[in-house]
């Protein structure tokens, strides 16, 4: 499928073709967001990015007039909800009558979707079903369908981001078949880390179970060393990647420089969040077990984020790599670049492996 990511960071494009249970990249391309058009999963300004976009789709040679895209950001509601059995034909209009519970905002401005994902038997020995609702505003969706009317392509599918990150690292997730369940319920982590926002989603047998949207990102830490350094916002992210932050966070003594201070701010900020989100949703169900944390995204690249984060959650981190188990035919494209990307090519590879 092709796949469009609208990143505060950068655009990317991808094509993936399945055969059989395998995966080969079609096609790729990618490029910086204009400045200031996208922030927080919103595109600001969408006669910039179309055009950002057409040159892109242009230069990479992509044909297909069909694209899937993805949203995000804290106007997107969603939430699993226990209701009766029934069959598709009465979800949507029974999910309807319960959508007030959850979404904060008119029903009749906003799009509203429900996916059964589980069937059980209550104690009661009635049926019930676990639906993930998913609601956002009709305004926070338009923009994205300017931006591909203006460059001539239909939408296919308007996904959300976390399920996207949850196809890109199938391979490293718990699932039924693994055999590694023991008492109790195993949860994985997804924490994707970009540049405006920094994306939480929760993770039970591949199955999206929980999400919150962060508004803070790696924008935050760039910003604050620009401004403490009195230097541009490329060369403080420059600056940024080739620091190595302290992976004992505890050291009092140690004297840090003036770039790793303002990655640890932020991101025990970004972790604060975090360990909220971790200790709601152990209050919410029981004999909740976290099994590993993957961590993507630009500022997934921090040099030692990852021992960084194993220290202050306990659990074992993983850095994941949306490349593994994909087929890349390296005559054809720059493998150096997709290795320096791979961090933040998640959601778009995610989004390309979706199969209807």
């Amino acid at each position: 499928m092709f796949a469009i990511d609208f990143g505060a960071r950068s655009i990317k494009v991808a094509k993936m073709i399945k055969t059989g249970n395998e995966y080969e990249l079609d096609n790729f391309g990618a490029i910086l967001s204009p400045e200031d058009s996208i922030a927080n999963g919103e595109i600001i300004n969408p006669i910039i990015v179309a055009d950002v976009l057409r040159d892109m789709i242009r230069e990479s040679d992509i044909r297909d007039r069909r694209a899937i895209v993805a949203i995000t950001g804290q106007k997107v509601i969603i939430r699993e909800i226990i209701m009766p059995l029934m069959d598709n034909k009465e979800l949507l209009g029974s999910v309807m009558w319960e959508a007030p519970k959850y979404v904060p905002y008119d029903l009749d401005e906003s799009i509203i979707d429900a996916k059964k994902v589980e069937e059980f038997k209550a104690k009661d020995g009635s049926m019930m079903m676990k639906i993930l609702l998913v609601a956002t505003p009709k305004s926070m969706v338009t923009p994205y369908m300017e931006v591909l009317k203006k460059v001539k392509l239909i939408p296919k599918v308007v996904d959300i981001v976390s399920s996207a990150n949850i196809r890109a690292f199938s391979h490293e997730l718990l699932n039924e078949k693994s055999g590694e369940k023991k008492d109790g319920i195993l949860i994985d982590v997804i924490l994707s880390i970009g540049a405006s926002n920094t994306i939480f989603t929760l993770v039970e047998d591949g199955k999206l179970k929980f999400n919150r949207d962060i508004l803070m990102g790696g924008n935050n830490i760039t910003n604050a060393i620009a401004k403490s350094l009195n230097i541009s916002f490329s060369e403080a992210e420059k600056l940024k990647r080739e620091t190595a932050i302290s992976a004992d966070t505890g050291d009092k003594e140690k004297k840090i420089n003036e770039a790793e201070k303002h990655i640890l701010k932020v991101m025990n900020q970004i972790t604060k969040e975090v360990r909220k989100s971790l200790s709601y949703y152990k209050t919410q169900s029981q004999k909740v077990k976290y099994n590993k944390m993957i961590v993507s995204g630009g500022c997934s690249k921090i040099n030692n984020i990852d021992k960084m984060l194993e220290e202050q959650f306990e659990i074992p981190i993983i850095i994941g790599n949306p490349l593994d188990g994909i087929r890349i035919n390296e005559s054809r494209f720059d493998m150096n670049r997709i290795d320096n990307l791979k961090e933040s090519l998640a959601t778009v590879f995610g989004l390309a492996k979706r199969e209807r």
